[in-house]
């Protein structure tokens, strides 16, 4: 039976309960990209197992791409209109955390940014030492950090930059397009500043 949705949905997982014994994750995942499809997609999931056979103890977690698509799955199911899953009517309410650490709002990433770093050396002149195009840019509130994702000599990386290092914040232009100046505490060992500036172009 479903169970009325009692909170409001504050991040993008839900607790998902009545999971029938044989169901694995690749299945439960599927089934939430169908049911959502509309509205976003089911990024990831877990189920938990008992340890003999590994068969499912009934519940588990789903993220999905935004806060958005968890408050529509949670609604699907509290009003009956989650359709079953092998056979079975799921639960699905609020959790309190995301399995997996990521923006939970669409608004709050960018896909494809240009990453510049350098010296601020006048009052509106910047000098670069280095910069990365195609980089992914996730704003985590939940963690208080920001998360960068680059690519730098075939290797991908991610560069953490938390609420607390940073000192300024501006939003600007760069070329013509819009930008994100950062000034965090810290810095790269090439660089001998105390404040380091990190440009964000999206």
């Amino acid at each position: 039976m479903a169970t009325a949705l009692s909170a409001p949905v504050s991040t993008a997982t839900v607790r998902v309960s009545n999971i029938p014994p044989s169901a694995v994750a690749k299945e439960l995942l599927a089934f939430f990209n169908s049911a959502v499809a509309a509205a976003g997609e089911a990024y990831a999931c877990e189920i938990a197992a008992a340890r003999r056979g590994w068969l499912s103890r009934g519940n588990g977690s789903v993220q999905f791409d935004s806060t958005a698509t968890a408050t529509l799955a949670a609604e699907l199911a509290s009003s009956g209109r989650l359709p079953r899953f092998l056979g079975s009517l799921l639960s699905v309410s609020p959790a309190p955390s995301d399995l997996l650490p990521r923006a939970p709002d669409l608004s709050l990433r960018v896909a494809d940014a240009r990453l510049l770093v350098g010296n601020r050396v006048a009052e509106r002149e910047f000098e670069v030492a280095d910069s990365w195009d195609s980089v992914c840019v996730e704003v985590i509130p939940g963690k208080r950090r920001i998360d960068l994702y680059l690519n730098h000599d075939t290797q991908m990386y991610k560069l953490e930059v938390f609420f607390e290092d940073i000192r300024n914040c501006y939003q600007c232009s760069f070329d013509g397009a819009g930008a994100i100046l950062l000034q965090v505490s810290w810095s790269p060992s090439c660089c001998d500043v105390s404040v380091f500036p990190l440009y964000i172009i999206y």
